[in-house]
C-alpha cells in the first residue's frame, strides 16, 4: 500500500460512512480498510455521529451564512491542495442539513463529513432546544479570554440524546482548521466525534453524539482539518458537567 493510496482512501471515510461515495470508490475504502489499522480505527471513530444523525433530530434547513462560511472553507481547502491544477471532475451533491450543495472532488472529505455530521445534527438540536425541550440543563463555559476575548459558549445537555454546543464569536478558522470537542473522563481526554465550524458572526453548533455519560468536562481546541487524536493545544473552551 503506497503513501498516496492510504492517503487518498483516508480522506473519503467520512463521505463513506455517509453513503456519499460512488460504488467503486466505496468498494476501494472497503478493500483498504481490510489492510489498514489506522484507517479501520479512523471509521470506528467517526461512526457514533454517522449513526446518531439519521436518528437524533428532524431535518432544518440551516442559515444561508453558515452554509456559505463552510463551503468558502472548503473551496480554500482544495485549492490549496492544488485542486485548481487538477482535471475537473464532475460535481457530487452533497447533503447538509436537509440542503444540497454541489462541490468538487472529495479533496477533504473526511474533515468535511465530520462537519456535516457536527452541523446537521447541531442545527437541528438548537432549534429543538430553543424551541423548549423539557428536562434540558444549560451549562455555562469557561472561556480562554487570550485567545477568544469576545467569544461565549453554552451547552444544552437534555435528559437523553446529544448535548449541543453553541458558540457566538469565535474566530472563523482559516487553512483548513476547525474547533474539535473532546471529553475528559477520569482524566483521560478522548475525541467526541464533533468537528464544527463557525459562520460569518462567529457562531457555531455542533451536537455531541456519545452522549455525556461519566464525563466531567467537555473542551473545545483548534486543530487540523479531519481533527486529532489528541488535543494539540491547550482548550479554549470548557465546561463542568
Amino acid at each position: 500500500m503506497s503513501t498516496v493510496d492510504h492517503e487518498r482512501h483516508s480522506e473519503d471515510l467520512g463521505a463513506y460512512l455517509l453513503g456519499a461515495l460512488p460504488e467503486l470508490e466505496a468498494q476501494m475504502v472497503e478493500r483498504h480498510i481490510v489492510g489498514c489499522a489506522e484507517c479501520k480505527a479512523e471509521l470506528e471513530r467517526l461512526q457514533p455521529a454517522a449513526d446518531v444523525l439519521p436518528h437524533a433530530v428532524d431535518a432544518y434547513e440551516p442559515p444561508p451564512s453558515l452554509k456559505r462560511s463552510l463551503m468558502e472553507e472548503v473551496e480554500r481547502d482544495v485549492r490549496a491542495r492544488g485542486g485548481t491544477d487538477a482535471a475537473p471532475r464532475p460535481w457530487r451533491e452533497w447533503l447538509l442539513g436537509g440542503a444540497l450543495i454541489a462541490r468538487p472532488r472529495l479533496a477533504a472529505a473526511g474533515a468535511i463529513a465530520v462537519l456535516v455530521l457536527g452541523l446537521a445534527v447541531g442545527y437541528g438540536a438548537d432549534r429543538l432546544i430553543r424551541g423548549g425541550g423539557g428536562g434540558t440543563r444549560t451549562l455555562a463555559a469557561h472561556i480562554d479570554r487570550r485567545a477568544l476575548p469576545g467569544g461565549s459558549a453554552e451547552l444544552a445537555v437534555p435528559r437523553h440524546g446529544a448535548a449541543t454546543l453553541r458558540v457566538r464569536g469565535l474566530q472563523v478558522l482559516r487553512g483548513g482548521r476547525v474547533y474539535e470537542v473532546w471529553l475528559e473522563r477520569a482524566g483521560a481526554v478522548s475525541p467526541a466525534g464533533a468537528l464544527f465550524a463557525v459562520a460569518a458572526d462567529g457562531s457555531g453548533t455542533a451536537a455531541i453524539p456519545a452522549g455525556l455519560h461519566g464525563v466531567a468536562r467537555v473542551l473545545v481546541t483548534r486543530e487540523r482539518a479531519g481533527g486529532a487524536p489528541q488535543p494539540t493545544e491547550p482548550p479554549i473552551i470548557s465546561f463542568r458537567t
